[in-house]
């Protein structure tokens, strides 16, 4: 697994009635996952104090040791570690509000994905797997089928079987963003069948997935953590406004691929097209309904107003 380090050195200027002034520089070590959490982050591409993994898990030790300021995680398990591993922070803010999806192969007669199809799913029991069972209870299980990752579920969109399953015919598959675009902009009659985030907006009476989070070390001050979202807030404003902004950002590193785990052209494709990944940003505290009940999903109890920033 390739993990890219970065330096980040941030100078915030405040603006006066009357004057500006700078203020004191400040140094916040980040880590998130790969894909559409980090591409929030696309202002951060050459600094050497920000860095990624594609094993979320592989950042709760980060936070058991407290080597970086500042975590990115599904949130789900950020407040696990919290809870279970007593870690050092709280969560300050979303940043992706779902980017789970149903596409169709084509190879359904009727186009009404039901318990007689073919589904394919990945990440059994993780966030994919809990937004799907959440929008549609049990009622599709019979004809549920999974594959280990997001790569497998493409592969299988893409070529319409589950090859891991003797070349099974697909008819539908749960797969995340950017890999759906990756899929349905090369591949002739594939379609996008459902959102899920749609679908769970309907349920859930309009509250949203919170699905990744950040996660801020109890060690840093006010200001810098009020800072450093404000920068951030800003960042993930600007990208969605203008997405050539994100493309822009990440490809001032070389390496922008492998660092972020998409292709910039593609980031500001996917974001482009109506938000696909799910970028925003809103504070965890003011949003607690919506964070308890995305939790709720995964046997977790409502939140104690002390984790919270």
């Amino acid at each position: 697994m390739k993990t890219k380090y970065l330096l980040l050195s941030m100078v915030a200027i405040l603006t006066g009635c009357s004057s500006k002034e700078e203020k004191e520089p400040f140094n916040v070590s980040i880590v998130s996952p790969t894909g559409a959490p980090a591409i929030a982050f696309y202002n951060y591409s050459t600094n050497d104090n920000f860095q990624t993994n594609s094993d979320p898990s592989n950042i709760i030790p980060m936070m058991v040791n407290e080597t970086v300021d500042v975590a990115v995680l599904p949130t789900n398990a950020g407040i696990q570690a919290i809870n279970g591993k007593k870690v050092n922070y709280k969560i300050a803010a979303t940043i992706t509000f779902g980017n789970i999806f149903v596409a169709a192969t084509g190879n359904d007669a009727n186009g009404i994905m039901e318990a007689s199809d073919y589904i394919v799913s990945f990440q059994k029991g993780a966030v994919p797997d809990k937004i799907f069972h959440y929008v549609y209870e049990d009622t599709l299980d019979s004809g549920l089928h999974y594959v280990s990752n997001a790569q497998e579920a493409a592969k299988c969109l893409k070529t319409g079987k589950n090859l891991t399953d003797d070349g099974k015919a697909v008819d539908y598959v749960v797969l995340a963003e950017p890999a759906l675009t990756n899929v349905l902009s090369s591949t002739p009659g594939r379609s996008l069948y459902a959102n899920l985030q749609e679908l769970y907006l309907v349920k859930s009476a309009n509250l949203q997935i919170f699905q990744a989070s950040v996660f801020v070390n109890n060690k840093l001050s006010r200001s810098t953590v009020d800072s450093f979202l404000a920068d951030l807030e800003k960042d993930i404003n600007n990208g969605l406004e203008k997405p050539e902004l994100i493309e822009e950002g990440l490809n001032k590193n070389s390496a922008a691929e492998a660092l972020f785990g998409i292709k910039p052209e593609i980031a500001k494709t996917v974001t482009a097209n109506s938000n696909g990944m799910g970028l925003g940003f809103a504070k965890a505290k003011e949003n607690k309904e919506a964070i308890d009940l995305f939790l709720s999903l995964f046997g977790i109890g409502a939140t104690n107003e002390e984790i919270y920033y």
